[in-house]
Formats: structure tokens, sequence, C-alpha cells
């Protein structure tokens, strides 16, 4: 070790290299970590937001194809107690649409996956139809 070739120059770069390294590591850390909050957060709120479709949704689709577009349907009344349904329109980085309805899982206090259909376009209409 040349401890005797260390000098104040060098040992300065050293130390503010390190603090950069890791002030970018907190950075990032927050970041992944608040993402992950918002995430599950959305599962818990008292309407459903495009974040909780996209939370629940996105485990059923494969790994190379994303969600690029959400659009809000209906709402459907359940009893009287109880939140209602929420039914979304889901269109795929693969030019696909899935009707998506969510419902609150009153056990687990959090919006769950209802129905999960995919839908097919109509050549006349060019409009999204529900596949039987």
């Amino acid at each position: 070790m040349d401890i005797e070739r260390l000098t104040h120059s060098g040992y300065k770069l050293s130390v503010v290299i390190a603090v950069v390294l890791s002030a970018m590591v907190v950075t990032l850390t927050a970041l992944l970590g608040r993402g992950a909050l918002n995430l599950k957060g959305a599962l818990l709120l008292d309407e459903p937001s495009d974040v909780t479709v996209i939370a629940v949704v996105e485990p059923k689709l494969t790994d190379d194809i994303g969600i690029r577009d959400i659009d809000f349907l209906r709402k459907e009344k359940r009893g009287e107690n109880e939140k209602p349904f929420y039914a979304y329109q889901v269109k795929t980085s693969d030019e696909k649409y899935h009707l998506v309805k969510l419902g609150y899982d009153e056990e687990e206090k959090k919006w769950a996956l209802v129905t999960y259909e995919s839908l097919h376009a109509d050549p006349i209409t060019t409009e999204p139809t529900v596949t039987e």
C-alpha cells in the first residue's frame, strides 16, 4: 500500500466521488420505494384510478407486453353497503383490447380483478366487442 503517496488532493477527489455515489444510491432507492408505495396505495383507494388498473392488470400480461391506454367505461351498482364495480377498456402494446372489471374485496380490503376478457375489433365498425 502506498500510504506515503496519498496526497490531500487525491483524498479530496475520493471523498467527493464517494459522496456523489452515495447520493445517487439513496435517490434511486427512494424513487423505487415511493413508486412501490404508490402502487400499493392505489389498491386501497375509495375509487380505483388508472394506477389501480395498472397495478391489478399488469401481472396478468406477459413480460414483453405493457398497457398503452385505459378508458373508463362504467360504474356498476352493487348492494347498498357495497362498493360498485368499475369497468375499463385496456389497450395493450400488442394492439389488443381487454375488458377489465374491478371490484372491492372486503376480506383483503383492496381492489381486485373481477373480470379480464379479451375484446376484438368488429371489421365493419372497427369498435371493440366482447369475444365469446
